[in-house]
């Protein structure tokens, strides 16, 4: 019974150990390309060279950043399908973020809150934690939304 129990403890820690490095940290080995998100087989990675400060009033900023979608990267597949540019707006002296509400107007914003669930964060809450580390150094939610340190070392 000892050994069962042994053996199948041994599978779980491998699968687990799988899941956490199945999508690879930067694509095809290119620091420009960082993971932000990792769903359902399909990895999404922000483009550093993108990164353009669209507004730098502080305490706003408005940083805009590419995002590349890797259908099956967690396979090794490394084939870009799709590149969206998302837009942030911070709010640094309250720590908020913002991403553009539904539809085209431009004042429309919508709080990224920092223990949101997935269906409200998605890719844009860690998408837009690195947009902002990668143009000033800084972190925005940090430990508050749950980024700790090796979130920033893959940065």
């Amino acid at each position: 019974m000892r050994k069962i129990v042994s053996t199948f403890v041994g599978v779980i820690m491998m699968m687990l150990a799988s899941a956490a490095f199945a999508y690879p940290a930067h694509l095809n080995g290119d620091s420009n390309y960082i993971l932000c998100d990792g769903n359902k087989g399909t990895g999404y990675y922000v483009d550093r060279s993108s990164l353009n400060v669209k507004q730098y009033t502080p305490p706003i900023y408005i940083i805009a950043v590419n995002i590349v979608r890797v259908p099956d990267a967690d396979m090794g597949k490394t084939k870009i399908s799709d590149v969206k540019t998302h837009y942030f707006l911070y709010k640094y002296n309250v720590r908020e973020m913002y991403v553009p509400a539904e539809g085209d107007s431009d004042y429309d914003w919508r709080l990224l809150k920092p223990r949101g669930s997935y269906a409200e964060t998605g890719i844009s809450m860690p998408a837009g934690e690195i947009a902002f580390y990668l143009a000033y150094n800084l972190r925005f939610y940090g430990e508050k939304a749950g980024y700790g340190d090796s979130f920033y070392d893959k940065i």
